[in-house]
């Protein structure tokens, strides 16, 4: 059975992403893993218990994370999730990661919003280089909605047939168009007119079982103006990268740090390299 880690982090993204994770648990059967990254007892946690943010309500719900998810349970479902809780405060990185790898975690789910306090900071650029499965970066402003056309932003050559799979089993789910948008390096852009349908078909199309599997060519060089194309213009629900990949790199930088530029609105799930 497939196990969801969901970090609670009491940063302020934190109860979209347990929402989605929630909604993602019941899709797919199964359990999830809520890792709380700070004590209780924190200053932050008192501060949020206390209502002396403008969101009383849901900074206790950040704080009470695991009651939260257990009342979503408590309504009618086809499945309810079994939802074991985590004190891993005291968990350096490397520590973190080895516990993903010995549950077999199937997704790291996060809230995109900044850390409330150093105490809950996890490096997860070095976290994706010691853990075999994506990292879900749900925007804070973000509202749980049906999930309609997943984008896989890549350059088709190199373009990695596990993460189409992986891509394709998350589509099934909702019945989702599920589409990989080739993306060159700027200075390759004008050379993309010699984009060749039969690579993607050969290649990938072969030998992924979905017949929801579409490509698409984005001749757009600057990556701010393709990624609004790819959310405000095709209306995509979910981006999806490889960590290393350049195109990451000019989304979230070097390092994921686990926050989002303000113009990505969807979520985004990166891939290990």
């Amino acid at each position: 059975m497939k196990t969801i880690l969901v970090i609670n982090d009491n940063s302020a993204g934190v109860v979209n992403a347990a929402k989605l994770a929630f909604f993602i648990a019941q899709e797919t059967h199964a359990n999830i893993v809520l890792a709380n990254t700070f004590k209780l007892n924190n200053p932050f946690a008192e501060k949020a218990i206390a209502g002396n943010t403008a969101s009383g309500q849901d900074d206790l719900l950040m704080t009470n994370l695991g009651e939260y998810l257990d009342a979503l349970n408590d309504r009618p479902n086809d499945f309810e999730p079994a939802i074991d809780e985590m004190d891993t405060s005291a968990m350096d990185v490397h520590q973190l990661a080895q516990m993903i790898n010995q549950r077999d975690i199937w997704m790291i789910v996060k809230g995109a919003a900044e850390p409330l306090s150093s105490e809950s900071y996890i490096n997860f650029n070095t976290l994706l280089t010691r853990v075999r499965c994506p990292l879900l970066l749900v925007p804070e402003t973000w509202s749980l909605k049906n999930i309609e056309r997943l984008v896989y932003l890549a350059d088709l050559p190199y373009c990695r047939l596990q993460i189409v799979r992986y891509l394709a089993g998350l589509a099934k789910l909702w019945h989702a168009d599920l589409s990989i948008a080739h993306l060159s390096k700027e200075e390759l852009v004008g050379m993309d007119k010699d984009f060749d349908d039969e690579v993607p078909d050969d290649e990938i199309r072969n030998k992924v079982s979905y017949d929801q599997l579409f490509f698409n060519n984005i001749p757009e060089g600057n990556l701010n103006t393709a990624v609004d194309v790819l959310i405000n213009g095709m209306h995509n629900d979910f981006l999806v990268m490889a960590q290393h990949h350049f195109r990451c790199m000019g989304l979230v930088g070097p390092y994921v740090a686990g926050g989002l530029p303000p113009h990505i609105t969807v979520p985004l799930l990166i891939f290990p390299s």
